[in-house]
């Protein structure tokens, strides 16, 4: 149950210890990837940490689920204000779209229009960062090095990242033994196919040189 009295809906098969049961109510109330709220448990009325077995908790006492808002400690608090409330960070879809989510220090979030997008901007010097068709916008006082959805080393990038490197590297090992490839068709907008091609190039001039010489070693010898 929620403070509120409302139910949450979390399955606990198969959670092993109480960190998987926070991110299981984490995820059933929608508040996963907001780095700024914790989910508190309480057992009857014993806080529980991560690392404690559900199979040792008191079932018939129930849980208690809590939301707790972490207000960091770079941010200003009373300088960026929308109807008596502080706004973190405002998000959205695309750069022609006109609707845009406000996420608060009290953890609520309300959609807004594009005029706040605007105004972040403009008249209170947010930062923006985007990522393929979303945006987001943060205050200036947020440090590089505090991670989260500002840090430039995303999980989308990470993921991106490692794809193009393996692309790379599968393509210079097949360009090192063109006999034993076919190449295939490739989709050059692919990460995966582009960084292929540029590794398959790279491996093929590598073999061709080593063939090369080679050549030249036995010429020598004859």
């Amino acid at each position: 149950r929620m403070v509120n009295g409302g139910l949450v809906d979390v399955s606990l098969r198969g959670a092993r210890t109480v960190a998987d049961v926070r991110q299981r109510v984490a995820v059933a109330l929608e508040v996963q990837d907001r780095e700024y709220v914790e989910v508190k448990l309480l057992n009857g009325v014993d806080a529980l940490g991560d690392e404690s077995a559900v199979d040792s908790l008191d079932v018939d006492a129930g849980f208690l689920a809590v939301l707790n808002r972490l207000v960091p400690d770079w941010y200003p608090r009373g300088k960026y204000m929308l109807e008596d409330r502080e706004v973190l960070r405002i998000t959205g879809i695309g750069r022609d779209r006109e609707d845009f989510v406000a996420e608060f220090t009290d953890g609520s979030t309300q959609n807004v229009g594009r005029a706040l997008y605007d105004q972040a901007v403009g008249e209170w010097s947010w930062q923006q960062v985007a990522r393929g068709d979303r945006l987001w916008a943060h205050p200036p006082e947020k440090p590089a090095d505090s991670g989260g959805w500002y840090d430039i080393f995303t999980t989308e990038n990470v993921c991106k990242g490692a794809v193009r490197s393996v692309g790379a590297i599968a393509g210079f090992i097949a360009g090192c033994t063109p006999s034993d490839y076919t190449s295939p068709l490739f989709d050059l907008d692919d990460d995966f196919d582009a960084f292929f091609c540029v590794g398959y190039v790279m491996g093929l001039t590598a073999w061709g040189l080593f063939q090369v010489a080679k050549l030249a070693g036995r010429v020598a010898k004859s």
